[in-house]
């Protein structure tokens, strides 16, 4: 009781690793994949400007010697960039509702009204969801076009009109066969399971558990290692602890008495990083540190490793005390 306990510990802090709003197209964890992509057309001189996750965020960084208004959904002044750092306007609209979960307008936030500018970050850099670089995606789109149209930033800089300006696309599907190794490798092992030996069903469990393993890793190094626009040090310690806890779960494996929860829980913990990728094999557009094939090679593996360990720890083999293998009963000759 006391290891199935521990083991389930694990099991909840590895799904607590993994992100829980893979499937939505903007939330309020990073998207894995999507069907839009924005791009960026032209900047102010001296300004650097960013598409953050294809089509969600827009990322600045201002030279010293500049101020930078971006204007908010009715023109009024939005975010300001200058010598105190990032500001917001808290009379703008734009405050509440540029962002990936809308919040409700207060009656205070009134664009005729003079700027409230409250500083929310030091430096000459940000980010931050932006609704205008998406809001031709919720529009009319022909099947067969790819370029939905236009959008624009307005700033000012050092009080001067500016603006940064670029399209949004629309990325086709990718095709329904990356579905298909799924089935075909749970029949395979269907298969082998019938012929009822132990430790066959061992040397199955063994290669599903060192593959879930490395997709384990390889799914947290994808969403991980993805800068945005750069890597920074929170997002190193969290591919840390999910290295650490997948570590901890290997040497509960090399002990005999934790081996059976042991897979289990990796199992688990494979299955909630593969359905957290789940997007890339039905969107066009994938969002990572690798490039897409490789993505949807990842969580087709995550996915179906996971799923054919629980096959055959359900439906095949278990294990004894001593950590070796045995067959259940209902499988018996």
């Amino acid at each position: 009781m006391r290891q199935r306990a521990i083991c389930l510990a694990l099991a909840l802090t590895a799904a607590c690793l993994t992100p829980g709003a893979a499937f939505a197209h903007a939330g309020p964890t990073p998207p894995v994949a999507t069907s839009f992509i924005a791009r960026i057309a032209s900047t102010p001189l001296g300004v650097q400007a960013r598409i953050v996750d294809a089509d969600q965020q827009l990322w600045l960084h201002v030279p010293p010697t500049t101020t930078l208004v971006v204007l908010g959904l009715a023109g009024e002044p939005y975010l300001r960039f200058s010598a105190r750092g990032v500001e917001i306007n808290k009379h703008s609209p734009a405050t509440y509702l540029n962002r990936a979960q809308p919040a409700t307008v207060p009656t205070t936030a009134n664009p005729r009204e003079p700027p409230l500018w409250q500083r929310i970050q030091t430096g000459r850099s940000y980010r931050w969801h932006e609704d205008r670089l998406h809001a031709l995606a919720f529009t009319a789109r022909r099947p067969t076009s790819r370029y939905l149209g236009r959008w624009l930033i307005p700033l000012r800089i050092n009080g001067r009109p500016a603006r940064i300006a670029g399209g949004l696309w629309y990325t086709p599907p990718p095709t329904r066969l990356w579905f298909w190794p799924i089935p075909v490798a749970l029949v395979c092992l269907v298969g082998l399971l019938r012929l009822r030996r132990p430790r066959l069903d061992a040397i199955m469990i063994a290669i599903l558990t060192l593959t879930e393993l490395a997709a384990i890793i390889a799914t947290h190094a994808l969403r991980d290692l993805h800068g945005r626009p750069t890597v920074p040090a929170s997002q190193l310690a969290w591919l840390a602890a999910s290295s650490a806890v997948a570590l901890v779960l290997v040497l509960l494996i090399l002990r005999p008495r934790w081996r059976a929860v042991a897979i289990l829980a990796i199992a688990g913990y494979a299955l909630a990083e593969g359905l957290t990728l789940l997007p890339t094999l039905y969107k066009g557009h994938t969002i990572g540190a690798l490039p897409p094939p490789l993505e949807r090679l990842t969580a087709l593996t995550a996915l179906t490793a996971s799923a054919g360990a629980l096959l055959v720890l359900f439906a095949g083999t278990s294990f004894d005390p001593k950590g070796r293998p045995t067959r259940r009963s209902l499988n018996s000759p």
